[in-house]
């Protein structure tokens, strides 16, 4: 695992001299890459790498890395599980290392840009041809790696990570207004935008080609979940279900146990994470370490003992790591940074903490994210079965919960009754999985002239678009591909990629085995979870594989308490926070809202958490990359 950085200047309104200065900008990335980086120059490309040894720890996996005849350069980072079967179906012979890189690089020289449609893995890379003077930028399948990129006056910059971009930039950065909307509802962005006026995301299983003399471009779609759904759906017996996703699943653990350093699990006790551990305490060459969390915020539930059981169960090398005593201020600041945005899935705090525990004895972890999508793990998905029966039932409850005292109850039940009543398909989605009630208006917290500019743009206009992609699925399906597309992306794996990276730790995905995901995209929805059970087709594969009581037990999780946290902790920060940004910036947040609301909180009348955690977020965010917001 590593970081990349690039930039091709256009030569039409700068001159080639005019390059900056790569070495600070990888410094920007160094804890993506602590064991060796990089650089290379040609006219007016530039490209920068910085290395997390995982494949070949020799220096002939350095990057970035040419072709011996210098035509071709790769900058890249990711894992490739399918390199050695690659090298051997395209005849490659006396290659200088055993990197997966250096198997990529010569492939796309023989093959060009469709080779990545053999590549199964985790990747985002850049590779320059130095004669037709073309550049590439690629991004795996689903995501999982992160690649940025912006067009300015100076050309084409692009990086892992945005605080790259932001180094190599001249002028001040500007929040993205049209994208704020939909950050208020989900906390991120969703597609390709990002809240930086003119920088990017390379959408998953897209690349992008520039030609450098005319520096035309384009962005084109090498796999798609639309392609997938689109494809005959699966018509194979139960029986033949249950093998088939079995045998994939295992398959897909097996390939991502590929590494010259250590391997461990992060296991929790859960379905997921026990499955993978199944799959790889048989794989693995040595016995396979697993690691446990527990945290002292972590008061109502308790993972250590069920994963110990797992742990047991399979002989792996346990790990249980308690952690306590850090300086949740400081943690919320940090997180900032390495997200270089308002990022608000808070779970990315004890991913984190526990990866700068075992950052010193393993480089790479496998994680369960994926499993929920892929088998129907969420109870959204169970209620959207029902929608139709739900849909007028609940607009019978909207008018009885108006009766009812205003608690925090109330609120809650307010807001899962308006997303079951809402008008369209898309919308019920959307409001399903976010904690805004669509009526309280979450852009109340900025003043009058802000908000107008914020509510230009529908927040749940991704939704609507991937919905209409997939409507002729069924609904249960229709979900699966939509989190898919749009949250697993967008919020779960890139806390994934910063929480683990950010403490030079490398985390893998089985789950998200291509093989396994287009296997899976085209079983009928009703058959992986039939009458609603969730993860139905997954617990039937799993069974005398993974205990039963892990199975079938109720599923289990603890929840990060920033809501308690804002109440006492946090509130110094806050309104720390509150205060430097209405100095740098005012006329934009409305601080009279904002002190109200954070009193309705405090005050336990109405949980405010989400909102007020999205706020403190976004002022650290502003404040911290002097971000100009109007």
């Amino acid at each position: 695992m590593c970081g990349i950085v690039g930039r091709v200047l256009n030569s039409e309104t700068i001159h080639p001299r005019e390059t900056c200065d790569l070495a600070e900008v990888l410094q920007q990335l160094r804890h993506r890459g602590p064991d060796m980086h990089g650089q290379y120059q040609h006219g007016a490309v530039q490209l920068g790498h910085v290395r997390l040894s995982i494949l070949d720890l020799s220096l002939a996996g350095s990057q970035p890395m040419a072709t011996p005849d210098s035509r071709f350069v790769i900058c890249y980072n990711g894992e490739v599980y399918n390199f050695r079967e690659l090298a051997h179906s395209l005849g490659l012979e006396g290659l200088r290392s055993h990197s997966d890189t250096e198997v990529i690089l010569h492939a796309f020289a023989r093959l060009g840009v469709a080779v990545i449609r053999q590549l199964n893995g985790m990747f985002a890379f850049a590779v320059y041809d130095t004669h037709a003077q073309k550049i590439w930028l690629v991004r795996d399948r689903l995501g999982v790696k992160p690649l940025y990129y912006r067009f300015d006056d100076h050309g084409l910059a692009f990086a892992s990570e945005i605080k790259a971009l932001l180094s190599m930039a001249t002028s001040t950065p500007y929040c993205d207004l049209s994208s704020l909307h939909e950050w208020l509802y989900y906390g991120n962005t969703l597609g390709e935008r990002t809240l930086y006026q003119g920088i990017r995301k390379l959408l998953p299983g897209h690349y992008l080609e520039l030609d450098i003399p005319t520096f035309r471009y384009h962005t084109k779609a090498y796999w798609s979940l639309k392609q997938q759904a689109e494809l005959p759906q699966i018509t194979a017996t139960t029986d033949e279900l249950i093998v088939e996703t079995r045998r994939l699943l295992e398959q897909g653990v097996k390939r991502h146990l590929v590494s010259d350093a250590p391997v461990g699990v992060f296991l929790s006790g859960g379905i997921d994470s026990s499955a993978i551990t199944a799959f790889a305490s048989k794989h693995y060459a040595r016995r396979i370490a697993t690691y446990t969390a527990g945290f002292d915020f972590d008061k109502g539930v308790n993972e250590l003992p069920k994963a110990r059981r797992v742990a047991q169960f399979y002989g792996t090398e346990h790990h249980e790591i308690i952690i306590s005593g850090f300086e949740i201020a400081d943690i919320v600041e940090t997180m900032v940074h390495h997200h270089d945005m308002p990022f608000s899935d808070a779970a990315n705090i004890p991913l984190y903490l526990l990866a700068t525990k075992i950052g010193n004895e393993t480089k790479v972890v496998l994680q369960g994210d994926g499993g929920d999508e892929l088998f129907g793990g969420y109870q959204r998905y169970v209620t959207l079965n029902y929608h139709r029966f739900l849909r007028p039932l609940a607009k019978v409850g909207q008018h009885i919960n108006a009766l009812l005292p205003h608690t925090s109850h109330y609120y809650r039940r307010q807001r899962y009754l308006h997303a079951l009543a809402a008008d369209d398909l898309p919308t019920t989605m959307a409001l399903l999985l976010t904690e805004e009630d669509r009526q309280s208006h979450p852009t109340h917290l900025f003043t009058p002239e802000v908000r107008r500019d914020i509510e230009k743009q529908d927040p749940f206009a991704r939704y609507r678009e991937c919905q209409r992609d997939f409507a002729n699925q069924d609904i249960i399906n229709q979900m699966a591909l939509i989190d898919s597309m749009v949250i697993l992306p967008d919020i779960f794996l890139e806390k994934v990629d910063r929480s683990t990276m950010a403490a030079s730790v490398e985390a893998r995905v089985p789950f998200l085995d291509h093989e396994l995901v287009d296997y899976c995209m085209r079983i009928p929805g009703y058959r992986k979870m039939p009458m609603g059970r969730k993860k139905w087709l997954l617990k039937n594969a799993l069974e005398g594989i993974v205990p039963h009581d892990v199975l079938y037990g109720k599923k289990t999780g603890f929840g990060v308490p920033y809501g308690h946290w804002l109440r006492g902790a946090l509130k110094p920060l806050f309104e720390d926070q509150l205060r430097v940004f209405q100095n740098k910036q005012p006329g934009v947040l409305d601080s009279l809202a904002i002190q109200s609301m954070y009193a309705e909180h405090v005050s336990r009348r109405r949980d405010r958490a989400f909102l007020l955690w999205k706020v403190l977020n976004f002022m650290i965010w502003a404040n911290r990359f002097s971000v100009r917001v109007a």
